[in-house]
């Protein structure tokens, strides 16, 4: 793997490599040093064939999958980064790891598994990284979800789920007219009941789309009582795209119909606009 470039931005805490494999396909990782924590986002396929109208890497579709390798590189080489004082604030750790750079991870199945245990192996074997410091994102491919619950990580597993009805969710994240939401929150709370670690939604907000009050209070009705926390994203726009990020007014509207059930909510911090943070807008604009 050989670096195109790095993009740097917010005091160049935050960095964006775009990196070209062996055979010439672009995938992309992200590190991100806030003052308490720093998190990667790395990818685990080139492309994504999920193919969610919003989102700049499924718009691209799938190029391949990455082998356990190109994963894993992504992360020593921030690792290697943080070490030698690349990033500014000194030298540090890294405490978090992300799949949610490109790619659906769930479909890169068995090497999305290899890399955590690389990572996570005891030194020599592997780098000693906490599970509990790992996060996997994805659509809701249901039996690689019940797959992934009898692996006995303490990884964190978020579903990227952009709408609480079927109706709606058929169009934004299309695998959902094979497994509708009620299956992927079940095939959820499996995994959360046998790893100990409370599901994450995420939930992109897009500006008319998905982000009126009355499905903030659907998905409240529906998450209440679990072990849950909603990461709301106010949506990363891509150049020449129809999807934009919600009204401050209706963000907050929203939010308030969540939390109205108990159900933890945040609004994500938005870092790297400015650098093609959203996953792909980089790849797409090299290719």
């Amino acid at each position: 793997m050989t670096v195109v470039r790095h993009l740097s931005t917010d005091q160049e805490t935050t960095r964006k490599t775009l990196w070209r494999l062996f055979d010439g396909t672009l995938v992309e990782s992200v590190l991100m040093r806030y003052p308490d924590r720093v998190t990667m986002c790395i990818s685990s396929q080139a492309g994504c064939g999920m193919n969610c109208p919003f989102c700049a890497t499924g718009q691209a579709g799938l190029d391949r999958n990455l082998s356990t390798g190109e994963i894993v590189h992504q992360i020593v080489d921030g690792m290697r980064a943080l070490r030698d004082g690349e990033i500014p604030g000194g030298p540090a750790r890294l405490s978090n790891i992300v799949f949610m750079g490109m790619g659906e991870p769930l479909a890169n199945y068995k090497r999305v598994v290899q890399s955590i245990r690389a990572l996570t192996d005891p030194e020599p074997d592997g780098l000693g990284l906490s599970q509990r410091g790992i996060t996997v994102s994805t659509v809701g491919l249901v039996p690689a979800i019940h797959r992934f619950a009898d692996e006995g990580f303490k990884c964190r597993l978020a579903i990227s789920l952009h709408a609480p009805d079927d109706e709606l969710r058929d169009t934004l994240v299309p695998v959902n007219t094979r497994w509708k939401v009620r299956e992927v929150l079940d095939a959820g709370w499996e995994y959360a009941a046998k790893s100990g670690r409370r599901l994450s939604i995420e939930y992109a907000l897009i500006r008319d789309i998905n982000d009126q009050a009355w499905r903030g209070d659907r998905l409240g009705r529906l998450l209440k009582g679990k072990p849950v926390h909603v990461n709301l994203i106010p949506l990363n726009p891509t150049p020449g795209s129809k999807w934009t990020a919600s009204r401050p007014e209706d963000e907050k509207a929203f939010v308030e119909a969540i939390a109205a059930h108990g159900v933890p909510v945040t609004v994500r911090d938005t870092r790297g606009q400015e650098i093609d943070g959203a996953c792909g807008q980089l790849a797409a604009t090299e290719r």
